[in-house]
């Protein structure tokens, strides 16, 4: 009978060598009463904290580029994370406008058009005589 080897199949981790003095200034935190408040059991937990943490900041951590922070009638309040700015758009009856850009087309009116309540809003006010893109 031939000998069978086992599938190989990726893993979801991967292994990642650092430096000793590193890797024991992660167990002297561990072993702190911060760390246990934070959640930190094991050298993975704040090494994946770590790195998720830069890759955010650098916009490379799987993340729309825009987020949401609020709206009202006004208009809306935009975090653009590659920017690191917040975009104010304007709804108005003569158009819509980003404050940031300083425009009435960009990529935050773009995403701010791609909302269902926005679209329901801008539909309402055509109606009304508004000069606001068909959505």
């Amino acid at each position: 009978m031939a000998k069978k080897y086992p599938e190989k199949t990726v893993s979801k981790h991967a292994t990642v060598r650092l430096p000793r003095k590193m890797l024991r200034a992660i167990e002297d935190f561990l072993q702190t009463e911060e760390a246990k408040k934070m959640g930190f059991l094991h050298m993975t937990d704040i090494v994946t904290e770590a790195v998720r943490e830069f890759l955010k900041e650098q916009g490379y951590y799987p993340m729309p580029r825009f987020e949401l922070i609020n709206h009202d009638e006004n208009g809306l309040k935009i975090w653009d994370r590659q920017l690191r700015r917040v975009a104010d758009v304007y709804i108005k009856p003569k158009g819509i406008w980003c404050a940031l850009c300083e425009k009435g087309t960009c990529k935050h009116v773009d995403f701010a058009l791609k909302k269902p309540d926005v679209q329901e809003f801008i539909a309402k006010k055509r109606k009304e005589g508004w000069e606001l893109p068909e959505v």
